[in-house]
């Protein structure tokens, strides 16, 4: 066999290796020290997942195989959760495609060993994340050429926010999020370019089954759609314009025929149509359609509602900034950084002027003929293009027209969904590779064609060996002694096809050297998202409490808790965007504990019912917050009064919000306190302190010191010092003279100054005693809590509204001045906490 004809594959092969192998890096976590990588590992060895989702997926999965439904159960035909968004649970509509593959390579690898469906799950985000190197290399090299085709199969397979989503350990549906549509549009651009109608519809079916598998995966892939609908628009409009050769045809079903372009788009519509709706049902392809605009009123939505919207705390839903940091270096926060760096950016909005280069160099002059003196040229002029066939010069320019056309829209579109929101990222990278990788093929082409002499190859080695290097993170020196390296390795090869060759790979590589750096950077340093205190914390739960006990907490680990404790949970991340977040907000917030053990017992208990209730008799949120607020911390019977009294409802109104909000028979429940939420504080106390007049909220937080301190004596005086910031910009000052401590918190300024700061309120615990719980100064906004644990000291300085909550009390204080709640079982970073 030919090299020719193998190459692609070898290219394919090595390609889907690069991808995967640095996806694969993930299950090192290297993020995690040495000494401490057993504590995220489960019993049998494998990290826990690296997200919450990834137990969500998981739990889905498991339903299926075992029961045959997504769901727990069937309530009116309808697949319903019973562990989620409790009480009621919720109804499972959810894209399955997850499930299905994740079943079918479940069962297809225990056919030859026995996997658990868990180690299943692990790889499978990183072997399909990896896949779509493949549509992007060979779509890309019919555009250009092998390099562009590399170029664009790694610069979009080792997207950063893509790869952030798909390494080992991350199990969501963000897996297709890429391949299917790319494979969607090199199948649909293959039917109106294909050498026959047969062919063409062949490639048709192909692209409609992508996009109906699609469809299954996320609600979003109508937008590929409309992309193709403007797409084909846009591109009649030029033919228009370009003057294009116009042909008569018989009849208009010929002439439907022969416009290729509209006609598979009428194949796609009609036929993927029919068959969305049969897979679907019809109503569901309306559903879509309005989806498709929804979509675009992410942010315009956020706080449209009386309760606080809990998207607004989402990073993937905020409208990332252009650039941030150094422009050169891929990152997950701004647009350059998350479609790989500069570089690639640059180089992705050259490519659609390459193409408009390459259509113009399809153009043929007219050679006019003249009688006269003169011999006739003996060979073919350099200077004139001939054209050897016609009908193949006007359909090289049809077909380059439509690349043009189609990574013209796809760039736009997509760049109009950035704005939206950061997670829109990726779609915009899949038009931005390839066309950086045809901008990439068509310049090393160009400088092998051009660039001959000695002086012009070094200098184009030196800026490729620099760019090679430079997001490697290492010294101006090093740069300029990778460029030296280059110059001297392209100066050593003799032969001149060689060594353009070499030259065409060192530009290439210097192209995508950023991508696949910031992937692996990525990946080296992946945590994984919960631990073996939350886990055995879990198993404790799901061990020794009644079935139907409700798991409470933040809702970021919901999934977790539904999987681990197999218990019901009061909202998770699929049901967050609920008033749930308010209450729970509120109930961690609260320095009043009858009102925050009243607010889990109603919500434990009825979910949202009472508010709810009463909210058809007020008609106004704000009322209805308030009255719930003075009353859940009170006995049914001084509630009842205040409702009637007060707040004008009638004895009948009260007592149906009464059997709600104060039932007579209550839920257990279990509160689930650990030391992430310290770091989430600025978020749960945001939405708890909402103010449903103003419509917002506040922030306070807590400064954890990133390490205990051993104390320094010096005379007679013990002095403590923490930091509480990685910036190193913030920390704190303690001296113990005899039996006075004086603690100071220290905020270095811009200019270099110390700012000290009296805590308002000065708590110490040592040896687990309370030894100082005092006032220092009321104008202070901050307090500080110091705890001594084995002769070292931890800090945590927090905003003064923190000082008396609920969360400080119970998890920093360990219960310290309250009698409502008991400790269940407790773990390394995790109380459980139920009713007393």
């Amino acid at each position: 066999m030919k090299l020719d004809k193998i190459k692609p594959l070898i290219i394919i092969v090595v390609l889907f290796l690069i991808a995967f192998a640095i996806r694969a890096e993930a299950y090192n976590i290297g993020g995690v020290p040495k000494e401490s990588k057993d504590f995220y590992k489960d019993s049998t060895g494998l990290p826990y997942f690296s997200e919450m989702d990834s137990y969500y997926n998981y739990r889905l999965t498991m339903n299926y195989l075992t029961k045959g439904m997504l769901g727990d159960t069937k309530i009116n035909g309808t697949d319903w959760d019973l562990h989620s968004y409790y009480p009621p649970g919720r109804a499972v509509e959810y894209p399955p495609l997850i499930v299905y593959t994740t079943s079918f390579a479940y069962r297809l690898v225990n056919m030859v060993g026995d996997y658990p469906l868990k180690v299943v799950a692990y790889w499978l985000g990183a072997i399909i994340g990896s896949l779509c190197v493949i549509p992007a290399y060979l779509f890309t090299r019919k555009m250009s050429n092998d390099y562009g085709g590399i170029t664009a199969a790694l610069i979009i397979g080792l997207t950063p926010v893509y790869v952030s989503h798909t390494y080992a350990g991350f199990f969501d549906t963000d897996m297709f999020n890429i391949l299917l549509p790319l494979l969607f549009i090199w199948f649909f651009m293959e039917s109106i370019n294909a050498d026959s109608l047969k062919r063409g519809l062949a490639f048709a079916l192909a692209s409609i089954i992508s996009i109906l598998l699609f469809s299954l995966a996320w609600v979003g892939y109508i937008f590929y759609i409309a992309v193709m609908g403007v797409f084909v628009i846009v591109y009649f409009i030029l033919r228009r314009l370009m003057g294009f050769e116009r042909e008569t045809y018989k009849s208009k079903f010929e002439w439907l025929v022969n416009q290729r372009e509209l006609s598979m788009f009428l194949v796609l519509i009609v036929v993927g149509g029919f068959l969305f709706g049969l897979l679907n049902g019809f109503s569901a392809l309306i559903n879509s359609v309005s989806g498709l605009f929804s979509a675009v009123q992410l942010q315009a939505t956020a706080q449209s509602t009386a309760y606080p919207n809990v998207y607004v705390s989402v990073s993937e839903l905020q409208v990332p900034t252009f650039t941030e940091g150094n422009p050169f270096i891929p990152n997950q926060v701004s647009v350059l950084g998350g479609v790989g760096g500069l570089l690639p950016f640059i180089c992705g909005l050259f490519g659609v002027a390459a193409l408009i280069w390459k259509i113009r160099s399809l153009e043929a002059p007219k050679i006019e003929l003249k009688q006269g003196r003169g011999k006739r040229a003996g060979k073919k002029s350099k200077f004139v293009k001939y054209p050897k066939d016609p009908s193949n010069f006007e359909k090289k320019k049809r077909e380059y027209l439509s690349y043009i056309t189609l990574l013209s829209v796809w760039l736009i579109l997509t760049g109009y969904t950035v704005t939206k929101g950061f997670r829109f990222v990726p779609l915009f990278a899949i038009p931005l590779g390839i066309s950086a990788g045809i901008f990439t093929g068509y310049f090393v082409e160009y400088l092998r064609d051009n660039v001959k002499t000695t002086t012009s190859i070094a200098i184009v080695s030196f800026v490729a060996g620099i760019l090679l290097i430079y997001p490697f993170n290492v010294t101006v020196i090093a740069k300029i002694l990778a460029g030296i390296i280059a110059i001297l390795i392209i100066l050593s090869i003799k032969s001149e096809k060689f060594r353009a060759t070499f030259m065409m790979l060192l530009v290439t590589v210097a192209i995508i050297s950023a991508p696949v750096s910031g992937a692996h950077a990525l990946t080296s340093s992946v945590v994984p998202g919960t631990d073996d205190g939350m886990w055995n914390s879990l198993t404790w739960i799901k061990n020794n409490t009644p079935s139907d006990t409700v798991v409470m907490s933040w809702w970021d680990f919901g999934h977790l808790f539904a999987v681990a404790a197999d218990r019901p949970v009061t909202f998770d991340g699929g049901s967050q965007n609920t008033p749930r977040a308010f209450w729970i907000g509120k109930a961690l917030l609260t320095d009043n504990e009858s009102l925050s053990l009243g607010i889990l017992t109603m919500l434990s208990t009825s979910g949202d019912m009472a508010y709810n209730t009463l909210d058809n008799y007020t008609n106004n949120t704000s009322l209805t917050v308030k009255i719930l607020t003075e009353t859940l911390g009170l006995p049914k019977d001084s509630a009842r009064d205040v409702m009637i009294n007060k707040y004008k409802l009638t004895p009948q109104q009260a007592d149906n919000v009464l059997k709600y909000s104060h039932p007579d028979k209550k839920k257990p429940f279990t509160l689930i306190l650990s030391s992430d939420m310290l770091g989430k504080a600025a978020w749960w106390s945001y939405f708890g302190s909402w103010d449903f007049d103003k419509k917002e909220g506040e922030h306070s937080a807590y400064y954890t010191s990133l390490a205990a301190s051993k104390p320094e004596v010096v005379g007679n005086v013990t002095r403590i010092v923490t930091v509480n910031d990685v910036s190193g910009m913030v920390g704190v000052v303690i001296e113990k003279k005899g039996n006075d401590t004086n603690a100071t918190i220290v905020v270095m300024g811009a200019n270099g100054e110390a700012e000290k700061i009296k805590p308002h309120k000065l708590i110490l615990v040592e040896g687990n005693q309370l030894v100082k719980n005092e006032i220092v100064d009321n104008s202070s906004q901050f307090g500080l809590l110091v705890v001594e644990s084995g002769g070292s000291y931890v800090t945590v300085i927090m905003d003064k509204k923190l000082e008396n909550s609920m969360f400080t009390k119970l998890f920093l204080l360990g219960g310290f001045n309250q009698t409502s709640f008991k400790l269940l079982h407790e773990e390394s970073g995790v109380l459980v906490w139920t009713r007393a």
